[in-house]
């Protein structure tokens, strides 16, 4: 793919410098800052996708815990606070 890009002077001269730091045309300078971008993105949201499976097995598991009740449970303040002269 070839892509036409317009940049600013300064970020040219940035990237050109950095370019020649690293030993690197600026073609292959961008196409590796490119790659490696997509990368991160990719990895992140594979972090992101893990936890929240991790987060959804744990919330499950907390959940497995408790009894499903088949009647109503009064949880009124004044039924919680009974008999200690509130």
């Amino acid at each position: 793919m070839t892509l036409i890009l317009s940049l600013p002077d300064n970020l040219e001269d940035q990237l050109r410098a950095r370019a020649a730091a690293a030993g690197q045309d600026v073609e292959a300078f961008v196409q590796q800052v490119v790659a490696d971008s997509l990368a991160q993105v990719e990895l992140k949201e594979s972090v992101v996708s893990k936890l929240s499976v991790d987060f959804a097995r744990r919330v499950e598991a907390w959940i497995g815990l408790h009894p499903v009740l088949d009647h109503a449970v009064d949880d009124s303040r004044e039924s919680i606070y009974a008999g200690r002269d509130e």
